[in-house]
């Protein structure tokens, strides 16, 4: 949820950009890492990398999403819930 979400420091370096209407990426504008994404029609919401944080979000893992376009080679053993969805790997969309 979007009130729970803080930039601690560093909002200045951030870039942001309308990458389809109303849908917002945010990138570090020092060397384009995609950060988070933000929707108008889902203001409570944001997509969030979590590999760009600095700290542990205090949250597991609950389910894999678009398992449809991950690339074949990677398995996923873990028995956790698996949504299907995306573009399937090697296809456009």
């Amino acid at each position: 949820m979007t009130e729970e979400f803080r930039i601690v420091s560093g909002r200045e370096r951030l870039s942001r950009w309308e990458s389809s209407p109303g849908i917002y990426r945010v990138f570090a504008g020092c060397c384009g890492s995609p950060l988070y994404k933000s929707r108008d029609a889902l203001p409570q919401l944001l997509g969030l990398r979590l590999g760009s944080l600095d700290t542990d979000p205090g949250r597991m893992v609950e389910e894999h999403i678009f398992v449809s376009s991950k690339v074949p080679w990677v398995e996923i053993r873990d028995g956790l819930p698996q949504r299907r969805g995306g573009v399937p790997f090697g296809e456009r969309g």
